[in-house]
């Protein structure tokens, strides 16, 4: 054997592991999102934000957002963005972000930037001269202080292509580098200095690339074959080492350990963890975070076989990897991990409508709430507080300022935390939408010496259909925040020193008729405060 290999392996028999728990308490994300494929954290500021690329209703390529309460399990639904570009039978096959910065890739070697990065909404690139490829793999790290994305295709041998954001916030395709290696299916970035692409092969390779200078420096050869998805772990600052984690998509199912040089990036193998008794399952993602001094990582999988549920595999690590818990999940055929907070994960499956959940894996208690109108629900696992919402009717002329005000009632000014997070809706039915100017104002009492007038932006639509309706959403925790929103967060505001809230729509439209209308159906405000 290879000295390479000389590691620690563990086999684990489902059987003796403690009692398989069946559950099934998904709830739908949106009814128009349906196999969910890709996911990327965007956003851990105020309030954490998840990216996930998936179909809506007519098979378009969508982005759905959704944002996480800290200190609980509810999930905010935070709006969608679909490609109408990617009519081609495009799916999303991999997705990074950086500093707010996303990219994702498709199956037919496209690249689509989101987020930060300022290219016309629903831009498509194709990937020059190396077309045709699917592309199944995106790191990303910040380069001179701006986010790099390397994409890497299924291709044999495997090509790395490098994207810049420039300081116009646009990203440019930059130089490609061809692998030792092929069929890249996953990689993992430091954030910086080094990223890793591995192989779903038998057996699978991974190759360590110098992110600055984008030269390959190492090549190595796993225990696992078939990798599918792997997860990087940062280590504490005193440590030399910092450790991915991979799940084979093969059965039975496997995981490796590998630790990184934080100084060379080189890589070694440290363990091989497998489970019997998983023939039927295969791995699909893999989630690890550090809590407690210890390692946990998600482990989701996919079922080859009709009597077998997909099952969700709960690992830790203290020098030694060992299978924790367990749970079956009857009627879905593929689970997902898409993030892992502290005790907390939120799990997916590949459904129409696409459905998620949130269990805490230490107590087993399982957290069922999904919203999709932020002005319905007033309870949270951190304070939530919706101010306005219902319906709320007030018509005015196109050609004068709507001024609409929620005076903030006095159940709430015994409340002192900090606004952590805030999102605004409105709803706008209107003859023509054309030029419309959102202002949001924030008042607070007096002796206070904040005021915040924040631009939310403007809607350059039209429409030749006789009634549109405008349907906004503005949150501290999008993947594009207001910067009004963020300034007003930042300043540390407690709630009870809040007045109201004032939302001001105007119209730069200069020739309207007198008898045109805009019909305001909708406005609330929600704010998140620390406990």
């Amino acid at each position: 054997m290879n000295a390479l290999f000389s590691i620690f392996t563990i086999t684990i028999t489902m059987g003796c592991v403690f009692g398989m728990q069946i559950m099934q308490p998904f709830h739908v994300i949106d009814e128009r999102i349906s196999d969910i494929t890709v996911w990327s954290s965007i956003r851990e500021k105020q309030m954490a934000t998840t990216a996930v690329g998936a179909f809506n209703e007519n098979r378009i390529p969508t982005i759905q957002f959704l944002s996480f309460c800290q200190n609980g399990g509810k999930v905010y639904n935070d709006g969608i963005f679909s490609f109408p570009e990617l009519k081609n039978g495009s799916q999303f096959r991999a997705i990074s972000s950086m500093d707010g910065y996303v990219l994702l890739g498709t199956s037919k070697s496209e690249v689509i930037p989101a987020g930060k990065i300022t290219q016309k909404s629903g831009a498509v690139m194709t990937l020059k001269q190396i077309e045709n490829f699917p592309i199944t793999a995106i790191t990303s790290f910040l380069n001179e202080g701006k986010p790099s994305f390397l994409v890497a295709t299924w291709a044999i041998p495997s090509k790395l292509v490098r994207f810049d954001v420039n300081l116009e916030d646009l990203i440019e395709q930059g130089p490609s580098l061809e692998l030792t290696i092929g069929s890249v299916r996953s990689g993992v970035s430091t954030g910086q200095n080094f990223s890793y692409f591995v192989s779903d092969a038998v057996p699978s390779e991974l190759v360590t690339i110098d992110n600055n200078n984008f030269v390959q420096k190492q090549s190595i050869t796993l225990p696992c074959r078939s990798i599918r998805n792997g997860h990087f772990v940062r280590g504490d600052q005193s440590s030399d080492y910092e450790f991915s984690f991979w799940v084979s998509h093969s059965s039975p199912l496997s995981i490796c350990k590998v630790r990184h040089n934080k100084d060379d990036g080189m890589a070694s193998v440290v363990s091989f963890f497998q489970i019997d008794g998983t023939d039927d399952l295969a791995g699909t993602s893999i989630i690890a975070n550090t809590h407690d001094g210890q390692i946990k990582s998600i482990v989701g999988t996919k079922s080859y076989h009709k009597a077998t549920p997909a099952t969700v595999f709960l690992l830790r690590d203290d020098g030694v990897i060992s299978l924790e818990k367990s749970w079956k999940f009857d009627g879905s055929s593929t689970i997902n991990c898409i993030r892992f907070d502290d005790d907390i994960a939120y799990l997916v499956n590949r459904k129409s409508p696409g459905e998620i959940m949130s269990i805490n894996v230490t107590e087993g208690k399982l957290h069922e709430q999904i919203s999709r109108d932020f002005s319905e629900h007033n309870a949270s696992y951190c304070p939530i507080y919706v101010y306005g919402g219902g319906t709320r009717t007030s018509k005015i002329s196109i050609g004068a300022p709507l001024v609409f005000e929620i005076k903030i009632p006095t159940r709430n000014v015994t409340n002192s935390s900090d606004v952590q997070w805030m999102q605004i809706g409105l709803t706008v039915e209107t003859d023509e939408l054309s030029s419309l100017e959102i202002f949001f104002e924030i008042d607070l009492e007096e002796g206070k010496d904040h005021f915040f007038p924040i631009f939310l932006g403007a809607s350059q639509l039209s429409s030749s259909s006789s009634s549109t309706i405008l349907r906004a959403k503005f949150s501290s925790a999008s993947s594009i925040p207001q910067p009004g929103i963020a300034n007003f967060i930042e300043s540390r505001v407690a709630a009870r020193d809040i007045k109201s809230f004032k939302l001001v729509v105007r119209s730069l439209k200069s020739n309207f008729l007198p008898d045109e209308e805009r019909i305001v159906k909708h406005f609330s405000v929600q704010t998140c405060t620390s406990l």
